[in-house]
Parts: structure tokens; sequence; C-alpha cells
């Protein structure tokens, strides 16, 4: 269900949403799709017309608005391993009782520049509270070239201490943080295509979840960290560093879009890629951890629009390969890991 009035728009139901950490997932085969309610409200601009027709997901970043607000409240979802909807998530398959955000979004012209702040509160009820901001601006250096640059911070508090979630994770509490940066060009008619260096940066946190890693229920590897691939990123690597180019193009008035990245990583508790077991101590998997471990990950997605043929029907093939490295002396974990997604897909 839906109502739309000016400024304002909410949906109860089964929906789409997309924020930084609880969306749908570009690489899943099936979006995670949540129950709830959610609104958002311009408060200073206009909205898009026609931006909340048709199933698109609801999000501040569709809006040219100066200021606007979002708020949620979900209690289930469907990830992306099953199509049926759960009150789990991606650490529980137990009853939980879902989550909460409230963000708001500000963009300004500055001075030639333009301006783009952002900042979300999530409460994972039972695991964690989360603070993420951002912050971007672009100048334009000629008519079809800018230059950008981008700001990112998560900060995870201990909301979750003491309860049975986190102990089945072998955890008493969460501490974690996260930073990254990205500087780069984007170029053409539309600035649609771009090249970008990236970092990402977390401390150390010891005697918490994985020693300083990330709670995320609702939010994969190829979600919102600048050094995020397919299948490999620091927030579930845990503390540690990476550092890399990005990359995304499109040809033929934009109907072939092709995306490219390579990154470095050194996590401080590696285990040779392993990260979605949580049996070993703090919410590690089992076994000895690989100190200062290097791993680097290459993707590389092309997408083609077939919407000449039939409106919302296209086409797209991913690939990931990682690789972890100085593991001699530890057990051989997943190494090299290689992961090809083709998709025949229809929006309607």
């Amino acid at each position: 269900m839906q109502y739309h009035y000016g400024p304002f728009v909410i949906r109860g139901g089964r929906q789409f949403i997309n924020t930084p950490y609880a969306n749908w997932d570009y690489y899943t085969y099936n979006p995670r799709a949540f129950t709830g309610v959610s609104a958002v409200v311009d408060i200073i601009g206009h909205p898009k017309v026609g931006q909340w027709s048709g199933n698109s997901p609801m999000a501040l970043g569709g809006s040219p608005a100066t200021l606007s607000f979002m708020a949620a409240r979900m209690y289930s979802y469907a990830s992306r391993y099953s199509a049926t909807f759960t009150t789990g998530n991606r650490y529980t398959s137990a009853h939980t009782n879902g989550f909460y955000v409230l963000g708001a979004r500000y963009q300004t012209p500055f001075l030639g520049s333009h301006i783009d702040l952002q900042a979300w509160y999530y409460d994972f009820y039972g695991f964690a509270n989360m603070f993420y901001g951002q912050a971007g601006i672009s100048h334009p250096l000629t008519k079809n070239v800018s230059l950008f640059g981008n700001f990112q911070v998560v900060s995870e508090g201990n909301s979750g201490a003491g309860t049975s979630y986190l102990n089945a994770l072998n955890a008493d509490s969460v501490d974690a943080q996260v930073y990254g940066g990205r500087i780069g060009i984007k170029f053409g008619s539309n600035h649609d295509d771009n090249v970008a260096l990236v970092a990402s940066y977390s401390p150390v946190n010891y005697n918490s979840f994985r020693h300083g890693g990330m709670i995320h229920p609702y939010n994969d590897l190829s979600g919102t960290s600048y050094t995020t691939t397919m299948q490999t990123g620091i927030s579930d690597f845990g503390p540690g560093y990476a550092y890399g180019i990005a990359s995304n193009f499109g040809f033929l008035a934009n109907k072939l879009k092709l995306n490219a990245s390579f990154i470095r990583y050194l996590v401080r508790y590696g285990f040779g890629g392993s990260v979605y077991t949580y049996n070993g101590d703090y919410g590690f998997p089992t076994g000895t951890a690989i100190p200062d471990q290097h791993l680097w990950s290459m993707d590389v997605g092309l997408s083609y629009d077939l919407s000449s043929i039939l409106k919302g029907l296209y086409v797209a093939d991913y690939t990931d390969i990682s690789m972890a490295q100085n593991e001699a002396g530890y057990p051989h974990y997943q190494n090299p890991y290689f992961s090809n997604r083709f998709y025949f897909k229809y929006r309607f």
C-alpha cells in the first residue's frame, strides 16, 4: 500500500527500500525485500515527477530536493537465500524484532560545486546501533568533465551487549568504526562514466565482535563501502584497510554498462577470505587467524538494456575473483575464490 501527496509518500507492507545498510543488494538474484512501514518527505525543494511510481525502492537518492528525510520500521525480510519472509537476519534464523532507520539528505550548489550530505541512524534490535555519515562534493572542470570526492564513516555501538543474539556469535559487544574515501573524475554528457581511487580503514577494538568488526544484518558485501566488491569487503573482514581503483562506463547510449574494480586488502585477522561462519572466538571463523593477511579482489561486470525489445528487459554478467595471500603455515581456506553470475531479468 502507498499514499502519495505532494512531497510526502508513505508505504506499508512488503516493499523495497534502499538505505546504506538496509537495501536490496545489487548482485542478488532475488532483491532483498522488507515488510514494514517507510516514509519519505522532501522539506525543501520539489520532488521529481513520478518519483514514487512503479516498484522503485524507497530512497533519499532519487529526489532533486534540497532537504529530504526518510524513516522506516521493518519487521521481516526476504534474503538472497530465500524468497520466504523471515524475522531472522543474515546472522540468525531466530525471531528478531527487526530494525528502524532514520535518514536525512541535504544537497546544494556551493561556489560552483555541488555538495551532498547524508546522515543515517539504525537500531538493529538486539545486535547493534549504527551511525552512518557520508559527504560528497563535485566540481565541473569542463562541460563534460567533473572532479569529485567523497568521505564516509560508520560507527557502531554495543546496544546488543549481553543479548542472546550476540552470544550465539560468541561475542559480548560490538564496537566498530570504518572510514572511507573516494576521489575521481566523472565524464561524459551525463557524467555517468567515472574512475576513482578508493580507500577504507577500520581500527582494532579488542574483545568486541571480531575485535572491531561490523554487524550489518540487512546488507551484504556488495553494498555501501567504497572498497567492497561482489564477494569481498572490509565490513565483514573486520579491522584492517583497503585501497584500489573503481570505475564505471556506459556505451551505446548507455545501453551497455561496464564496471570494473581492483582492490587490495590488509586484514588484521585473516581467515583466507572465509567470513560467513561465526563459531570461533569473538565471532571469527574457527581456527587460527592469519595476522595481517593480504588479499586482493577484482570485479568485472556488464549489463545490456533490451528495452527496445521489451521495456524492463535486460541481461547482465558479473565476475569476481579474490585471492588470499601469506597463508604459509596456516590451514588452507577458500583460496582463490571465484564467482560468476549471469542474469536474464525482466523488471515489471
